[in-house]
């Protein structure tokens, strides 16, 4: 998959700034990557098993982004109130709302190391009376862009 993709988003609206996991569906990102399979496949599997390997390919690709596009989760930080709240999202609609905290504290995140598929992933955590999930972040250039932003921008 592309290295350059936006796993999450930052955005301010007014008091409230908002990091997202949503991953933008783009239709030419999908049809290059399923064109290069189809070739790939034709190529190294033979025409008939590698045009129904690359069906099935396309199908199960374009339902991973869509499922990721469709299904997300944004961390609400309000600035005036100080309360930071986690919605889960499923098509702009929120269906489920947890809250973190009432009193941000900027100093409550940590951010633990991971490794999957063999990549040095970082997990973004809330720390209150328990330890509350965030996000998964890509690389460590994306950890200092959060801890950044969030010294920089957010001032309760």
């Amino acid at each position: 998959m592309n290295e350059g993709e936006d796993y999450f988003r930052i955005s301010k609206n007014g008091d409230v700034h908002t990091l997202s996991d949503r991953i933008p569906f783009k239709w030419k990102e999908l049809i290059v990557w399923t064109s290069a399979s189809f070739i790939f496949l034709i190529y190294f599997l033979g025409f008939g098993i590698g045009i129904f390997v690359a069906f099935l390919t396309l199908i199960g690709y374009t339902l991973y982004r869509f499922a990721s596009w469709i299904y997300y989760s944004e961390i609400e930080i309000d600035e005036k109130s100080g309360k930071m709240i986690r919605l889960k999202k499923i098509l702009e609609r929120t269906q489920k709302t947890d809250l973190i905290t009432d009193k941000f504290d900027p100093n409550g995140f940590e951010y633990s190391e991971l490794n999957r598929s063999g990549k040095n992933k970082f997990l973004m955590s809330y720390r209150t009376h328990k330890n509350h999930d965030l996000l998964i972040l890509k690389n460590k250039s994306d950890k200092e862009l959060i801890e950044k932003y969030i010294q920089e921008n957010i001032t309760l």
